[in-house]
């Protein structure tokens, strides 16, 4: 498992699997992490949704890539305020 931070200005905070198939994303506002659907690989390939399907600029477009920065466990902790309960977190990516 991996934390990550996406952004460039304002950043989230991901979890992600080690093979990048699954993550969730903290929602501060909720105060838990919710699924973290495609954010972290449309910003690793540049998708941009509103080009047409056809368009060339629909994939690689490097104003919809932001900064994914590897963090670790007591950093996330830091950044979210509050300690991370690791079992919590296994049991989301197992169902």
């Amino acid at each position: 498992m991996k934390y990550l931070l996406l952004g460039d200005d304002y950043k989230k905070l991901f979890i992600e699997d080690d093979n990048q198939f699954k993550s969730f994303r903290y929602d501060p506002n909720k105060e838990q992490w919710v699924p973290g659907e495609t954010e972290l690989f449309d910003n690793r390939v540049g998708f941009d949704p509103f080009e047409p399907e056809d368009s060339p600029y629909r994939y690689g477009n490097l104003s919809c890539m932001k900064e994914i920065v590897e963090i670790t466990k007591e950093e996330a902790e830091s950044f979210i305020g509050r300690p991370i309960d690791e079992n919590k977190l296994m049991s989301l990516f197992n169902n």
